[in-house]
């Protein structure tokens, strides 16, 4: 069923955000209010130019442009640039799978958010930045396929529930990668720090 995944995740950050994140956090009732909005226009869609495209897709365009208006100028040239590998990416991946799909030997879900994740850590080093990366490269990505296959006359929806099962997908594997790192980092510190005392004691 397509959207499962994407509902799941999304309801289990709002809930995060809303009920556990500390209330003085600055980003709490942004992060809250914009899942919300997020899941509320995920099934509705919008045809604009012969295309159709979820308000959701055209919502989440539109955050990560402001966000990546934010940035400093030359942060928010490579942060463009970045995305436009992983749209490019993301359209090599459908184009393969369309006309060759046999060597898609795995779920194509799980291979394109591994391939994206793979790409955003690549190129991005600021972890923060990582996951808006990954959905600006997404959703561009949906936008030139669904031109290309205008081209051929076949119907395609931009930022449909497949689409936000992949991103869904990618975010919560790219959470847990930083998860992991972070804690390694943690354990690597405090472990340090257990060994100074060690040395100072003996």
């Amino acid at each position: 069923m397509e959207g499962l995944f994407f509902f799941w995740i999304s309801w289990m950050v709002w809930i995060m955000a809303t009920f556990f994140m500390d209330r003085k956090n600055k980003y709490r009732l942004v992060l809250s209010a914009w899942t919300l909005i997020f899941i509320m226009l995920s099934p509705r869609t919008l045809s604009i130019l012969n295309f159709e495209i979820g308000l959701a897709g055209l919502f989440l365009l539109v955050s990560l442009y402001i966000v990546a208006g934010r940035l400093k100028r030359l942060s928010k040239i490579y942060f463009l640039f970045c995305s436009f590998i992983l749209m490019m990416a993301y359209v090599t991946f459908h184009l393969f799978e369309l006309f060759d799909p046999v060597w898609v030997i795995f779920s194509r879900e799980w291979m394109l958010s591994f391939l994206l994740i793979y790409m955003a850590v690549l190129l991005q080093k600021n972890r923060r930045l990582r996951l808006p990366l990954i959905l600006l490269g997404g959703i561009q990505g949906e936008v030139l396929y669904a031109l290309i296959l205008k081209q051929f006359s076949f119907p395609y929806t931009i930022g449909s529930l497949a689409f936000l099962d992949i991103m869904a997908l990618s975010i919560s594997i790219s959470a847990v990668w930083i998860a992991v790192q972070w804690a390694v980092k943690y354990v690597e510190s405090n472990f340090k720090h257990f060994e100074r005392e060690k040395q100072k004691l003996s």
